[in-house]
């Protein structure tokens, strides 16, 4: 074969490997589900792998490490565009897309924290406290929290929910009301509900839930 083309041959492949690392625009917080955010960090964390670094071809580590987290190549490959054409820290990112889905809504000026902990890619754990209406429409501040989390960060696995009494101090972290609900179950509510059914319809949703008197 020709010196030439099979240099150009090469410089092709090489290209496409790297397609992750060349966006072609910028990512969407939104758009990234909890599995991609994990196949890209754990992609990441796998090229540091002296096993995976004895492997010489770029295509067989990427075939590698996709069957090591039950993959289609093609699926990694996206997950990987996906979370490297991010503009920041995803954790950063949601915070802010979050925050800033609070507007408007009725939980709009009482939401006082919003904490993303991804030490652990595979599960992603948001915190949010906020300071409750009254003790009749803390499902309705929590599902609401809980649609708008999903929404704008959805590789997010589970949002932990801390309330705070009406009338304490915004710096105040004792909790009157506190849950946990995972993705699966943030999922299901809608926003357009909310305000006419979620006791009926959202609060079996929660989970782990702890309510102390107002």
């Amino acid at each position: 074969m020709n010196p030439m083309k099979t240099a150009i041959a090469a410089a092709l492949a090489a290209l496409t490997l790297s397609l992750v690392a060349q966006p072609s625009h910028a990512g969407d917080i939104s758009e990234i589900t909890a599995k991609e955010y994990y196949a890209a960090k754990y992609y990441a964390d796998a090229l540091e792998d002296k096993r995976i670094q004895k492997i010489k071809s770029d295509a067989k580590k990427m075939k590698k490490i996709a069957r090591s987290i039950k993959m289609k190549v093609s699926e990694l490959k996206a997950a990987l565009e996906k979370v490297d054409a991010l503009t920041g820290k995803a954790s950063d990112l949601a915070k802010s897309a979050i925050e800033s889905g609070f507007a408007t809504t009725r939980v709009d000026g009482r939401v006082l924290d919003v904490l993303i902990n991804d030490t652990e890619p595979k599960h992603v754990v948001a915190y949010v406290r906020f300071q409750a209406k009254n003790s009749r429409e803390v499902i309705k501040d929590a599902s609401t929290i809980a649609n708008i989390v999903h929404t704008k960060a959805p590789f997010i696995s589970t949002l932990s929910l801390a309330a705070i009494h009406p009338k304490a101090a915004k710096t105040s972290k004792k909790s009157v009301w506190g849950a946990k609900i995972g993705s699966d179950r943030m999922q299901n509510i809608n926003p357009k509900r909310i305000e006419d059914y979620a006791e009926r319809m959202y609060k079996r949703l929660f989970e782990v839930v702890e309510s102390k008197p107002f």
